[in-house]
């Protein structure tokens, strides 16, 4: 059972012009959030700012550790950030003391349930234990980014739960640039362009390479860039990971946090997964169009057929002689007229079942969306969602099974060799013993002296086998010749 709910959101999108309202909610207080200022006095800045306010601060951060960025760029993503909390549940278990402020919850799964805030009226009141959790928060942000690129962080008692802001410049050290064509000169080669407003600009020619791709070079240095850093760390599954890894690492710390279940409340698609799920959804809509658009086709023919049998219906088509006291010019035109009513009426009816066709798939496809809402109000949807994850892990373990099984046997198979090297070594080293005491022999047999600590010398043994061979094919050869 966890004490708490894990809470940590980035913020990676903050530019100049976001910075004035940030810097007077971090420093002065003021903003959307419920302070209490007689609480502002016990909250800690682990980080404090380096200048007056949060703008200067930061440009003053960068200047210090000479970081390149586009000064004059306003949509550049000065800073990234986050906020790291838990519910006040998480606290209380930590020792802290919360009081009803009077107010209730008017939404949500609280709703109607009194609203808390932290009961803080001295240091005293604030749980070491509390501390420590923001401590190493701190500590595990600061490893994150770098200590020098922190220009914030610091811990908020004054609302009705504690949290952590952090914020830091997003700093990488290499960057990949465009290389673009230049002339015999070295400058910039420059093309026409029309803009969408119809305006004629000159802009660079990129460089290209044999097979027509974009040339780019890596340029090292210090560099302010958001998009760079987050893809350095995982791009699309960064987030996810930085999840994972606080998760990880808080709780090897003694805390007992839940990561809660990841897609269960929101399923973050790959761009191909998204690609798959709109080509799916329109099939559907392609196969509705299509039995709406064959039904109508079909409405057609027939009433097509119809209105073709007016012409020759011998009802609307009196033969002349036959209708008696008129004219034949006034039996035609009216004969005529009957038909072309006739044919308006049949057009009519023709356009009246179509829609009835066209109202009805309409009807199919709002029931099939009614469905969806419902399945995913149910929770019908995360529900088949997690039975997919729980067979994704039964496949994992079994897997996991099947790797330690394999690992077992490699490990068995490691010690049966380390034996056999073993054993080898043994037979190796009692060869040489007694290649020894057999070259001391043959040695003595030969009258030579035999040094005492002999050791094992393969030319010597080489050379001395030669020198007995040969001289015994001498004495057979003397013996051969007597």
């Amino acid at each position: 059972m966890f004490d708490g709910y894990q809470v940590l959101t980035i913020k990676n999108k903050i530019k100049s012009s976001d910075i004035g309202g940030l810097s007077k909610e971090l420093t002065e207080r003021i903003g959307t959030g419920n302070y209490d200022k007689e609480r502002t006095k016990y909250n800690i800045e682990f980080v404090p700012l380096y200048s007056s306010d949060l703008a200067s601060s930061t440009y003053k951060t960068l200047y210090k550790n000479n970081i390149e960025f586009n000064k004059n760029n306003k949509k550049i993503n000065l800073l990234n950030g986050c906020v790291i909390t838990s519910g006040q549940e998480f606290f209380k278990s930590l020792g802290m003391k919360f009081e009803d402020t009077g107010e209730f919850h008017t939404e949500g799964k609280h709703k109607g349930e009194p609203i808390q805030k932290a009961l803080i009226k001295s240091k005293e009141d604030i749980p070491e234990r509390v501390l420590e959790y923001f401590n190493y928060s701190n500590e595990f942000m600061c490893n994150l980014v770098g200590k020098e690129n922190v220009i914030y962080s610091a811990i908020h008692f004054d609302e009705n739960t504690p949290h952590m802001h952090f914020y830091f410049t997003p700093v990488v050290h290499e960057v990949k640039r465009k290389v673009f064509e230049t002339d015999k000169d070295g400058h910039q080669i420059l093309k026409p362009y029309i803009t969408k407003d119809g305006i004629e600009k000159m802009i660079p020619i990129q460089k290209k390479d044999k097979n027509g791709k974009n040339v780019y070079e890596i340029e090292y240095g210090n560099f302010l860039n958001s998009d760079q850093f987050w893809k350095e760390k995982g791009f699309k599954t960064s987030y996810a990971k930085i999840q994972d890894d606080y998760n990880k690492f808080i709780n090897e710390k003694g805390f007992n946090l839940d990561r809660g279940e990841v897609g269960a409340n929101k399923h973050h698609l790959t761009k191909a997964e998204k690609q798959l799920k709109d080509l799916q959804e329109q099939n559907k809509l392609l196969e509705i169009e299509l039995s709406k658009n064959k039904a109508l086709n079909n409405t057609e023919l027939k009433y097509m057929d119809k209105i073709s049998d007016v012409d020759t219906n011998p009802l609307l088509n009196p033969e002349k002689g036959k209708i008696l006291g008129h004219k034949e010019t006034d039996i035609t035109n009216l004969s005529n007229y009957s038909k072309q009513i006739t044919k308006d009426n049949l057009n009519k009816d023709k356009i009246i079942e179509q829609n009835e066709i066209k109202i009805e798939s309409k009807q199919k496809e709002i029931n099939r969306l009614n469905t969806e809402i419902k399945k995913l109000k149910s929770g019908k949807t995360i529900k088949e969602k997690d039975k997919v994850i729980e067979n994704q892990k039964l496949i994992i373990k079994e897997k996991d099974e099947t790797i330690n099984f394999q690992n077992t046997i490699i490990s068995s198979l490691r010690n049966e060799l380390t034996e056999l090297k073993e054993n080898i070594d043994t037979i190796i080293n009692s060869v040489k013993t007694v290649a020894i005491d057999l070259y001391k022999a043959l040695k003595r047999t030969l009258g030579f002296d035999v040094d005492k600590n002999q050791e094992y010398d393969s030319y010597s043994f080489k050379s001395l086998s030669k020198k007995i061979n040969k001289k015994y094919e001498k004495d057979k050869s003397d013996d051969y010749e007597l």
